[in-house]
């Protein structure tokens, strides 16, 4: 068909094209040779090429496509037409309905049969070819990443120096694909993480380790600067602002961003402050972007020129400008279980950075069995079938409320503490029962305040029976739920 090679057009009049997206619409060769055409869906095909094309004019087409051989034919300015290789190919599902389609003969084709066929088609060559559904948050952050790493391979000159960040053999737990994920961002050139689930999970213990490993500030000043967020903070604490210099003098303090600028940043519980306002003037910095403050560098001077941020260092900076050094990272950390009523991040903020969620160990049952053995608090060989009476309240409470480990944890060595010879792998026995409620009370339950009255009871039943409690201790049990019931 004329003109079926040529999937769009591009304006690569400045050559910084390197990605191209085209909406992809599909029509259906029916049994009669002809053509029915779904009218309600619709993909997103992305092109990616490395590195920018050479530079073209303002209409440029992008023609004879061949997914076998991964190449697209690209002219620009040159006097001959020639093949491009094309990197990567991703296939991003839309939000438009995705009602099934009906065929003349009454068969139904889905858009995920349809998708899949797309897929099958574009993935025939050598190009690395992805699908993802935007209406799982996730798949945006593996967008990213994925064209972090394309990108990354050819323009970032820091990349084959990136650290690669093992495993923490204190943080049980965390999965492998998170570090994996960590390691993708920082080899991309994306270094601002937002590590986010729910409490206990040990997100700010991560960023810790993350910022440790990230830098090289060297043996004479801490490797990181720590913040918590509060409600309190202002532009000026982060970024700066007019103070008095002294017997009626006014001028520019740097806030601790621009004066730890060369060092991770880590912002603990970053929904507890606004962090649009006081770190907008970083939005530009942040997405590689030169930006002035409002603040000029001789108050009484109207002329005078006005501090400047810009992305990256040169030997060329004058004293008024400040900009990150190569070891400048923002990594925050999330609480999901009261984000709703928190300070929110806003889209804009969002996409700057890597978001990659810290959610409950997979194997509870392995977890605390592992946690034991570090706590050296097993009193007999491991055998998978014995109870594990903490893992069944772990689970039972994440049917209500994701819970990280951080309060199975402090249960282990608070009970442990209180009763040495306890079991934790053995039905509770009668005198363990009111340890166990007790340590419930002091490690699980502050972080379930606000449950609602049925969940508190229906707790406190499920509870009941995995430890087999007694008529007293059951009651005691579900007396502290309803405590913190709304």
């Amino acid at each position: 068909m004329q003109g079926a090679g040529t999937v769009g057009y591009i304006n690569n009049g400045q050559g910084r094209c390197a990605l191209a997206a085209f909406r992809l619409m599909p029509s259906v060769k029916l049994a009669d040779e002809s053509y029915a055409f779904p009218s309600d869906w619709e993909w997103i095909v992305q092109f990616a090429f490395g590195k920018p094309l050479p530079v073209g004019t303002s209409g440029d087409s992008l023609s004879d496509f061949s997914p076998e051989r991964s190449e697209i034919g690209y002219k620009g300015r040159a006097d001959a037409k020639s093949s491009v290789r094309i990197q990567q190919i991703s296939l991003v599902m839309t939000l438009a309905p995705r009602q099934p389609f009906k065929l003349p003969d009454g068969r139904l084709m889905t858009y995920e049969d349809a998708t899949d066929a797309l897929h099958a088609w574009l993935s025939s060559g050598t190009a690395e070819t992805y699908v993802y559904d935007p209406s799982d948050p996730d798949e945006l952050t593996r967008i990213e990443v994925d064209l972090g790493r394309c990108f990354g391979s050819a323009n970032d000159e820091r990349a084959s120096d990136s650290p690669n960040i093992i495993p923490s053999p204190e943080l049980f737990g965390v999965p492998g694909e998170v570090y994996d994920l960590i390691n993708a961002s920082v080899r991309a050139g994306k270094r601002h993480f937002i590590f986010h689930g729910p409490p206990g999970t040990g997100k700010t213990t991560l960023a810790q380790y993350v910022a440790e490993n990230i830098g090289d500030i060297g043996d004479n000043e801490d490797q990181y600067t720590l913040l918590t967020g509060s409600s309190s903070w202002s532009s000026q604490d982060l970024v700066g602002g007019y103070q008095p210099l002294g017997p009626g003098k006014m001028g520019f303090i740097p806030g601790v961003m621009l004066r730890e600028f060369h060092k991770p940043i880590i912002i603990d519980e970053l929904n507890r402050c606004p962090i649009d306002k006081v770190i907008g003037p970083l939005f530009s910095v942040l997405s590689g972007h030169a930006t002035s403050l409002q603040y000029r560098v001789n108050v009484e001077d109207p002329a005078s020129p006005f501090y400047r941020l810009l992305p990256k260092a040169n030997p060329a900076m004058a004293p008024h400008e400040f900009a990150p050094g190569p070891n400048w990272a923002m990594i925050c950390t999330l609480n999901q279980a009261d984000k709703n009523q928190l300070e929110q991040v806003s889209l804009a903020m969002t996409r700057r950075f890597t978001w990659i969620r810290i959610g409950v160990p997979h194997d509870l049952r392995s977890f605390v069995h592992s946690m034991l053995a570090k706590l050296a608090l097993l009193k007999a060989p491991y055998n998978e079938l014995l109870p594990n009476p903490v893992a069944d309240a772990w689970r039972i409470v994440c049917g209500f409320r994701e819970l990280g480990a951080a309060p199975a944890i402090d249960f282990l060595k608070l009970a442990a503490a209180v009763d040495e010879s306890i079991d934790f792998l053995a039905a509770p026995l009668p005198s363990t029962q009111r340890v166990f409620v007790a340590a419930f009370a002091a490690t699980f339950l502050p972080l379930l305040d606000g449950i609602g009255k049925d969940e508190a009871v229906d707790m406190g039943s499920a509870l009941s029976a995995a430890w087999n409690l007694s008529e007293d201790a059951s009651s005691e049990m579900e007396r502290r739920l309803l405590d913190l019931a709304l």
